[in-house]
């Protein structure tokens, strides 16, 4: 009589615990605690069962290639580039090499992405910056290869999601600016083809309404996510509102440039406006005044992607994956 292979169902039910908690382990997420984890894996080695992206990457057999798609990539995306590292330090580990590439709206046109993924021989891809107005936003409704999103979610179990709590992280800019008293808070948000505009939008309006406090709508303006977006988004807040005493960016670099443009029209900041931001990029330490900033864990981020991908390559589909925000607080907000 064959043996019946062990899969990691066998695993999950030997051990009393999900499948889900299962893959974590074998991909040493962080949620996991170590007892945990050493129960499944000896629960795992007595049961003889191996996870298939293992056997299949050291087998040998051809070379396994995975990719960074990125729309509008810069070389001088630091953001980008700690995601990347992060990624790539995981999947080398299971026989995996990683090849950046850089796409753009008018491209998509020319070529589908199974079309490029065949051309490129890539197993699967992590992809950053779509727009919702993309196509290969549309097309990943229907992809059978493996892909991990930044931020967006998909209903495809091939397509998997992983970023930062979007929604907490405004709620935690905005909280943080009403405990030092501050009601009249503007926001800059980025653009409308984002989803993480609506998230941090919908942070935004749920932090102020917890207070009581009344949403002006055209205290919110728009600054494309860019640095000159934001200068320009400020002087446009300003005009309308001369009583605002802080304002929230929906990125970093849109809070740097909302400081040059104040600087530019004779306000101090935080003296006369304090500023945070999101993201927590590497400039916030280097900048006068150091940026108060909602930080996303990108090496956090680039290892979830990792396992994730890995774990859809396996056949185990975990979907949406979370890291949480965290406020780093500096010089760029004070009490009233």
């Amino acid at each position: 009589m064959e043996k019946k292979s062990i899969t990691i169902k066998d695993v999950a039910k030997q051990a009393g615990v999900s499948i889900s908690t299962v893959s974590r382990a074998f991909n040493n997420y962080a949620d996991i605690s170590e007892l945990t984890r050493k129960n499944i894996l000896e629960v795992a080695e007595n049961l003889g069962y191996r996870p298939n992206i293992v056997a299949r990457s050291l087998s040998g057999a051809k070379n396994y290639r995975l990719g960074l798609l990125v729309e509008d990539y810069n070389e001088g995306d630091y953001i980008i580039y700690e995601m990347f590292m992060a990624f790539k330090s995981v999947v080398s580990d299971y026989g995996y090499e990683t090849v950046i590439l850089s796409t753009t709206s008018d491209m998509q046109k020319g070529k589908k992405l199974e079309k490029l993924f065949q051309e490129k021989h890539l197993d699967g891809a992590l992809i950053l910056g779509l727009k919702m107005t993309d196509d290969y936003f549309r097309q990943l409704e229907s992809m059978s290869y493996p892909c991990v999103l930044h931020d967006i979610l998909i209903k495809n179990p091939k397509v998997g999601c992983v970023g930062v709590d979007n929604i907490k992280g405004s709620i935690l800019a905005v909280e943080h600016l009403l405990e030092q008293g501050h009601t009249k808070i503007g926001f800059i948000n980025g653009h409308k083809d984002a989803l993480v505009s609506y998230e941090r939008l919908d942070g935004y309006y749920l932090a102020l309404s917890r207070k009581g406090i009344n949403i002006e709508e055209d205290l919110i303006v728009s600054g494309g996510f860019s640095y000159e977006g934001g200068k320009t988004a400020v002087v446009e807040l300003i005009k309308k509102h001369k009583d605002i005493t802080a304002i929230y960016c929906a990125s970093d670099l849109m809070a740097l440039g909302a400081i040059e443009g104040l600087k530019n029209m004779g306000y101090d900041v935080p003296k006369d406006i304090s500023i945070i931001g999101f993201d927590d990029i590497n400039l916030c330490n280097f900048v006068t005044p150091k940026l108060t900033s909602i930080r996303q864990d990108r090496q956090k981020i680039g290892k979830a992607a990792a396992n994730l991908i890995l774990s859809i390559i396996s056949q185990q589909y975990l979907g949406r994956i979370i890291i949480e925000p965290e406020l780093i607080e500096r010089e760029s907000s004070i009490k009233i």
